[in-house]
C-alpha cells in the first residue's frame, strides 16, 4: 500500500477497490450468483482484513435464504465497525428470523436513530415488552443522558409511540455481565424527605424542558439492585456484616424485616430513594406485593490486606496540563503540594480532544477507534469482553461508587462496573464531588473503597449563553467582557477569548481549593500505605491557542495534552516523569498498583518508572463523523500533523488518499515556517502513523446508503 522509500504517505489499493465497486454494483441489483462469489473470493484475497467481504457474504447469505451463517458473518463484521448501517439492517433481518427479537430490536434501534430507517418492524409479547421497549430506547441513541431520554418508546392504543421520559423507579436497560445486576434508576436523596425529589419528578418526567435542560442540576441515584415483589432473603454468613440498599416504589412503602435476634421489625422505604440498612446476620424482607421495592448489591464490610482501604480516581475534565503547568504554583498549590510526593507526569497526552471519546480509552485502556465510542448518535454500548476499571477493581473486592459523575455516557457502558452513581447531567463542581466523597469515606469506611469523582468546574463554555464566575466578571475591562461572537461555539473549538481565559484561571483555583480540602482529609484519615491517588483529566482546551482565528486547532498541545498525577502506595516518592505517556496508559498502571490483570491487546502500556517501557510516540486524534479526520503523533523533538480531505463516516472510516502530512518542531504545530521533511523524521514517523490509522482507512471504499443520509457532509455525493 505504500512505498518502502517513506515517499508517500498513503496510497490506496486500487485492485481491491475496483473488486469492492464490483460487488457493490452486483447487491445493488440483487445480482447474487457464482459471479457475485468469485468477485467476492478475488476481493477477499485483495482485502483479507476488510469486514466489507464479511458484509457482502452475509448479504448473499440472507438472499438466499441461509439467515445462520449470515448472521455469523454479520457479527464478525460488527467486531470490526459496530457502527454501519450496512451491518444492522442485515442482522436485523437475521436475528428476526432466528427468533432472537430482542437482538433484532437493538440492531433496529440502532439503523433507525441515525437514519430514521428502514421502519421499525417489532414483534414483542407482553412478557418482553417492557425489555425490548427498554432496549430500543436506548439503540435509538437519544438517552447519552441517561437515566433522562429524548424519545422513549412506548405503545398506546396498539402503536408504538415516543416521548420525552426518565428512566426511574426501574433498572436502565442496559447490558451487564453474566452475574452483575443492572443499574436501578433512584432519585438521590441525602438528609431530606424521602420522597419529595419523586412527587417532583411525577410532573416533571415528560417535559421536554426538563429532558433537555432541567436535567442538568438534577442529581439521580444509580445502584446496582434487583427488584422484588413480595418477600426477599438476605444471605449473610456468620461473623460477617453488611450494608444494604434498599429503595420502595411509593411513598412511605412499609417494609418488614426479619432477623433472628430481632424478631420482625418494620421500616419505611421513599419513592425511588435508597437507605441503607446494616445487617450482621442473615434477614428476611417482605412489603406487600402490590408495589415492588429494589434491593441493593450488599457491601461487605471488612479490610483485606491485599487491598488498599482506598483508591481514589480524580477525573478533572479539561484540565489542560500545558496550560495549567505554567500556573501550577500560583493556582493549583494544594494539588502540586500533596502530588510533589509522588510522581507528575508532564508529557500526557489524551487520545482525544473532547470526553466522549477519551473516557472511555482512559476506562480501557483501548484508543477510541478500538472501543468505537466515538458518535455521540449512536446507542453503542462498550463490548463485554473491554473489561473497565471498575469491573477490574470490583472483582478485587473493591467497593467501586462515584459519588459524583456524570449522566453522559451512562447508556454507553463506560460505568457498569460501580456498584453506586450519584450521576449528574451538569452539577459536577468540586463543591459538591468533595462533599459528596467525604461522606462518602464517612459512611463506607469499613469497606476498601474505590471511588470516582468526575470535576468539571475548570471545562470551558461558550461565552455567548454562559453565565460566567462573578469573581471574573467583576474584574475584567469592559472591553473584554463585551465581545462580537454571532454564533455558538462547541466548548473544543472556543476561540481565545480574554474571558475565557479568565473564566478558566479563576475555575481551576477553585478546583484547587476544593480539592485541597479532600486531600487532606486524606493525610489525616489514612496512612500513605493504604491509598492511592489518580488525578486525571481527559483533554485539555484551545482557548489558550495562539491562533486567535475561526480555524481552532483541536488537536494542539493545549488541547491535548493532560494532566496526570499518582500518589500513594507503590507510587514513588518526588518524581517528575518527562517521558511520554497516553491517557490510555492509565489502565496498565493501575493494574500494576492494584494487582488485577491486563489484557496483552490493550493500547496502553506501563510507564518506565513501574516498570514498563518508555513510549516513543504518543497518539491524540479528532475522530467525529461529519468532520475531517486528523492525528497528532508527538515524540519529544517533533509531531507529525495529519488531516484528511475527505470526512469521518458515520461507522469511524476516512479515505487517507490525498491526506496533508507535515512534520513540525514541537511548539511549532502547523506554522508552515518550521515544517520539516527528511528521511530519518519520515523513517520514524510514518509506520507508526500508518499503523494507527489502518484500522480507520477504508481504502475509498464507502456505503451508498450512509453517505445518502448525511448529504451536506460529502457534497451530495455518492
Amino acid at each position: 500500500m505504500q512505498d518502502d522509500d517513506f515517499s508517500i504517505f498513503w496510497r490506496n489499493d486500487a485492485h481491491a477497490q475496483g473488486l469492492f465497486c464490483d460487488l457493490l454494483a452486483r447487491s445493488e441489483q440483487d445480482a447474487y450468483d457464482d459471479a457475485f462469489l468469485m468477485q467476492l473470493a478475488a476481493y477477499r484475497e485483495a482485502a483479507p482484513t476488510s469486514e466489507r467481504a464479511d458484509i457482502f457474504a452475509a448479504k448473499y447469505l440472507l438472499h438466499h435464504g441461509d439467515a445462520e451463517n449470515a448472521a455469523v458473518c454479520a457479527e464478525r463484521a460488527r467486531e470490526k465497525r459496530p457502527l454501519n448501517y450496512e451491518i444492522w439492517k442485515i442482522l436485523a433481518v437475521a436475528y428476526k428470523a432466528l427468533y432472537r427479537e430482542m437482538d433484532s430490536i437493538d440492531m433496529q434501534g440502532l439503523a433507525y436513530g441515525l437514519y430514521l430507517a428502514p421502519k421499525l418492524a417489532l414483534s414483542l409479547t407482553p412478557s418482553n415488552l417492557q425489555e425490548g421497549l427498554g432496549r430500543l430506547t436506548i439503540a435509538l441513541g437519544h438517552s447519552l443522558y441517561a437515566p433522562t431520554s429524548e424519545s422513549r418508546a412506548y405503545v398506546e392504543n396498539g402503536a408504538l409511540c415516543f416521548r420525552h421520559d426518565v428512566f426511574l423507579g426501574e433498572a436502565l436497560p442496559l447490558t451487564m455481565p453474566a452475574g452483575s445486576a443492572r443499574f436501578w434508576s433512584a432519585v438521590y436523596t441525602e438528609n431530606a424527605f424521602l420522597s419529595d425529589h419523586s412527587r417532583l419528578m411525577e410532573g416533571l418526567r415528560h417535559q421536554e424542558s426538563f429532558i433537555g435542560y432541567g436535567h442538568r442540576d438534577f442529581l439521580f441515584d444509580l445502584q446496582k439492585a434487583t427488584e422484588v415483589r413480595g418477600t426477599a432473603k438476605i444471605e449473610l454468613p456468620p461473623g460477617e456484616e453488611a450494608i444494604l440498599p434498599i429503595a420502595g416504589t411509593v411513598i412511605n412503602q412499609p417494609l418488614s424485616v426479619t432477623t433472628e435476634s430481632l424478631g420482625t421489625k418494620e421500616a419505611y422505604l421513599g419513592k425511588w430513594a435508597f437507605s441503607f440498612f446494616r445487617f450482621s446476620e442473615s434477614a428476611t424482607l417482605h412489603a406487600s406485593e402490590d408495589a415492588p421495592y429494589a434491593v441493593g448489591t450488599p457491601i461487605r464490610l471488612g479490610h483485606d490486606p491485599q487491598r488498599r482501604k482506598l483508591v481514589l480516581n480524580l477525573f478533572v475534565d479539561g484540565l489542560s496540563w500545558a496550560v495549567a503547568r505554567s500556573y501550577a504554583a500560583t493556582h493549583l498549590p494544594n494539588v502540586m503540594r500533596f502530588f510533589s510526593r509522588g510522581v507528575i507526569f508532564d508529557q500526557h497526552f489524551s487520545t482525544s480532544e473532547y470526553t466522549l471519546p477519551a473516557h472511555p480509552a482512559i476506562e480501557t485502556g483501548y484508543y477510541p477507534h478500538h472501543t468505537q465510542i466515538f458518535n455521540e448518535k449512536a446507542g453503542y454500548e462498550l463490548p463485554l469482553h473491554m473489561t473497565t476499571i471498575a469491573e477490574q477493581m470490583k472483582a478485587q473486592g473493591y467497593y467501586c461508587a462515584a459519588p459524583l459523575a456524570s449522566t453522559h455516557g451512562v447508556s454507553h457502558g463506560v460505568m457498569r462496573g460501580f456498584d453506586r452513581l450519584i450521576a449528574t447531567g451538569w452539577t459536577l463542581n468540586s463543591v459538591n464531588a468533595v462533599d459528596s466523597a467525604i461522606r462518602h469515606l464517612t459512611a463506607f469506611d469499613e469497606a476498601d473503597l474505590f471511588l470516582f469523582l468526575h470535576i468539571n468546574d475548570a471545562h470551558p463554555y461558550d461565552a455567548l449563553d454562559f453565565k460566567f464566575d462573578t469573581a471574573v466578571e467583576t474584574h475584567i475591562p469592559l472591553a473584554e467582557r463585551i465581545f462580537n461572537q454571532k454564533a455558538p461555539a462547541s466548548a473544543v473549538r472556543l476561540p481565545s477569548l480574554y474571558i475565557h481565559q479568565e473564566q478558566y484561571l479563576e475555575r481551576i483555583r477553585q478546583v484547587d481549593r476544593n480539592l485541597g480540602q479532600l486531600l487532606s482529609y486524606l493525610e489525616q484519615h489514612f496512612n500513605e500505605d493504604e491509598y492511592l491517588v489518580n488525578l486525571y483529566s481527559d483533554h485539555g482546551i484551545s482557548i489558550f491557542n495562539r491562533n486567535n482565528t475561526d480555524a481552532v486547532d483541536v488537536i494542539s498541545e493545549n488541547s491535548t495534552c493532560a494532566a496526570w498525577m499518582m500518589r500513594g502506595a507503590g507510587v514513588p516518592e518526588g518524581r517528575i516523569v518527562h517521558d511520554l505517556t497516553s491517557t490510555v496508559d492509565i489502565y496498565p498502571t493501575l493494574g500494576h498498583l492494584c494487582g488485577f490483570p491486563v489484557n496483552d491487546d490493550i493500547d496502553g502500556c506501563l510507564p518506565a518508572i513501574f516498570g514498563g517501557t518508555a513510549r516513543d510516540a504518543a497518539y491524540s486524534m479528532s475522530m467525529f463523523p461529519g468532520q475531517t479526520y486528523k492525528l497528532a503523533v508527538r515524540n519529544h523533538g517533533h509531531v507529525l500533523r495529519l488531516e484528511t480531505r475527505e470526512v469521518l463516516d458515520e461507522d469511524g472510516t476516512v479515505d487517507f488518499t490525498d491526506a496533508r502530512v507535515r512534520i513540525y518542531p514541537r511548539g511549532h504545530e502547523l506554522d508552515e515556517n518550521y515544517a520539516e521533511d527528511s528521511a530519518d523524521l519520515r523513517k520514524f514517523f510514518y509506520p507508526r502513523a500508518r499503523d494507527f490509522v489502518r484500522e480507520i482507512a477504508n481504502n475509498g471504499e464507502f456505503w451508498p446508503a450512509m453517505r445518502a443520509a448525511r448529504p451536506t457532509w460529502f457534497g451530495g455525493q455518492l
